[in-house]
């Protein structure tokens, strides 16, 4: 695994500020606020007592999510003997030992609980025990934490200054690690178990800092030393408490990332869900809920793939070979034996609970599992046709994935109304997304766009801010060049009667010479003017010829993709080096009325 080092940050300090400094909250020692210090909040005893030989109290407790006693005592030894070469009597080399000390107590009390999700033992007891005896390991963690601070501290508190130093050193940090890993490869002496954790960490580092592509290639190799850690254990070089923590817990957190890298990544995952075993009989907790239903989404993106492929190869023609009809049939089934195994669980769980409230993470994993059970019962419905009319048979489907989403973002929400900003689990963002791609009603893309806003920044590879504009611009073209087609046939239909319109000649070129921006803000309202296009406008007002297919994003000076003319992109003046959006729609020929795939594009950056 060769990961690329990181460049570093050229952002400065504003002026009156110190850069980093200890937590500011209320939740601070005694001893700390009677000196009227900064405390770090660090547990059970924080690191200006500690260091200072002062007792250190706090008043009350503070939910810092469920640890172990056993991940307790593995923090205090790790803030005991940070991984820092050794420190002298400077105070640059003491600050530094300080900060590090310092971003592993915010990870284990703040970050491992929103970055992990339902696997919070993998990430609060597992992942920092092995950072006790591998340097590598705890410099991505505390370079991971840092990052996790500075997207927290910038997205949730804009007013506030920026974190430069925390970004510095998460950099420096996470460069470390990087070359630890790479030289421990030169040696020879790499440990392909310790390898998968660096490799699951710098995919979150990535992601923070808004390197998808790094992302995905690192996840590539993550698969690469999966197989490889599968046949250590096969052969016994491994010991077995190690093959079983990464079939349940490591493959499951790929096999999820495999859901959103599966079309740009070019990795397959059957070797990852071939050692997968999917129950669908009982479930004995919402985590078991959650994997056999990741892998049924999985399963229904295949089958999706299949199916496109047909799509293509039949020229788009209706007929459905018996094969998938099969395929199709055989999800039904088990989507339906996923929902009644998860609602059995579900009454198991309430009356366990005495009737009471769950909890706020409960209630969140509940709403997400049923957001992607109504997403993917949705995909298996319509995609064995090329039509993406048929959607709007599905109008109730893509109602609940907005509720549940609501309620998901409504339960996770903190005390002052904001979501983490990055967690590993699965997340709003997939089915949400969906539905702004997939939904065509104007009120229920909206509505679900509106909440791709709340989701936390990055989920997965993501950032949010992409997806969320990437997505409104989908709804534009489509309400765009549906008010062009209508257009069209209207002056068509007054010159001549009667006959099927040519529509394919129209592009968003000539429709509406809009860009959109696939970076920065997600509130940026300059990118897209007619968000509002058609208030009164109805699922029923956007033609099949108006509903459209993205695909992957392309840059000209790497090549324009196939089934897309060189002028297509050249009309719009822009330099090679500019992001466009491509996407497809389907067009009848009026002559012999076959349906025929026409492509389009957009740029996907606001002009300077």
């Amino acid at each position: 695994m060769t990961p690329s080092p990181p460049s570093r940050s050229q952002s400065r300090s504003p002026r009156g500020t110190t850069g980093i400094g200890p937590l500011r909250s209320r939740r601070g020692c005694k001893t700390c606020k009677a000196r009227r210090v900064k405390c770090g909040e660090e547990k059970p005893t924080c690191l200006r007592c500690s260091s200072t030989g002062r007792k250190c109290e706090y008043q009350g407790t503070v939910p810092l999510g469920t640890y172990s006693s056993a991940a307790a005592s593995s923090v205090a030894s790790l803030l005991d003997k940070p991984r820092s070469p050794s420190p002298n009597s400077s105070s640059s080399s003491l600050s530094s030992v300080w900060r590090e000390r310092r971003a592993f107590a915010y990870y284990f009390q703040h970050a491992a609980t929103f970055v992990g999700g339902l696997d919070v033992e993998f990430w609060s007891t597992v992942v920092p025990q092995v950072c006790q005896v591998e340097p590598a390991v705890w410099d991505a963690i505390i370079a991971l934490s840092a990052m996790f601070e500075d997207r927290e501290h910038n997205s949730n508190a804009p007013q506030r200054y920026t974190l430069p130093e925390n970004r510095r050193d998460a950099l420096a940090w996470y460069s470390r690690s990087v070359s630890a890993v790479r030289q421990r490869i030169e040696r020879g002496g790499s440990d392909v178990f310790v390898g998968l954790i660096s490799c699951v960490l710098f995919i979150c580092i990535e992601a923070l800092q808004g390197g998808t592509e790094e992302a995905i290639r690192l996840y590539a190799q993550g698969v690469q030393l999966i197989v490889a850690l599968r046949a250590q254990i096969a052969c016994g070089a491994i010991p077995a408490r190690k093959g079983v923590l990464l079939e349940d817990t490591i493959v499951p957190i790929f096999v999820r990332l495999a859901i959103m890298a599966l079309s740009v990544s070019g990795v397959s995952v059957q070797a990852l869900m071939l050692e997968t075993a999917q129950v669908l009989s009982g479930f004995a907790s919402l985590k078991a809920a959650r994997e056999a239903m990741v892998l049924l989404v999985m399963e229904a993106a295949l089958f999706q793939e299949a199916c496109e492929s047909n799509h293509a190869d039949m020229q788009y023609a209706t007929d459905v070979p018996p094969e998938l009809i099969a395929r199709q049939a055989a999800l039904f089934s088990r989507l339906r034996s996923w929902k009644a195994a998860f609602t059995t669980f579900l009454d198991y769980l309430r009356m366990k609970n005495g009737g009471g409230e769950l909890s706020a993470q409960q209630t969140t994993t509940i709403a997400l599992l049923t957001t992607y059970h109504e997403m993917t019962y949705t995909i298996v419905a319509i995609c064995t046709s090329p039509r993406k009319t048929i959607t709007d048979k599905h109008l109730h489907n893509f109602r609940n994935i907005v509720d549940q989403s609501r309620i998901a973002l409504d339960a996770s929400a903190r005390s002052d109304g904001t979501q983490p900003p990055f967690t590993f689990d699965i997340g709003v963002g997939f089915p949400i997304w969906f539905t702004c791609l997939r939904c065509a009603d104007p009120t229920i893309r909206r509505e679900a766009l509106a909440l791709l806003r709340r989701a936390p920044q990055v989920e997965g590879f993501y950032g949010n801010a992409t997806i969320t504009v990437s997505a409104e611009a989908i709804m534009v073209i489509e309400e765009s060049l549906a008010m062009a087609i209508d257009a069209h046939r209207a002056r068509n239909q007054t010159l001549h009667t009667g006959g099927q319109v040519d529509t394919s000649h129209i592009t968003m070129f000539d429709v509406n010479r809009f860009a959109v921006t696939l970076e920065g803000p997600n509130t940026n309202s300059n990118a897209i003017t007619n968000t509002t296009l058609l208030p009164t406008l109805t699922v029923s007002d956007i033609p099949e010829e108006a509903r459209i297919k993205p695909l992957v994003p392309f840059r000209p000076r790497d090549g324009v993709p196939p089934g897309l003319t060189r002028g297509a992109v050249e009309r719009w003046g822009r330099a090679p080096d500019t992001w466009f959006l491509i996407f497809s729609r389907l067009d009848r020929d009026p002559v012999d009325g076959v349906w025929r795939e026409i492509f389009d594009c957009v740029p996907a950056e606001l002009e300077s």
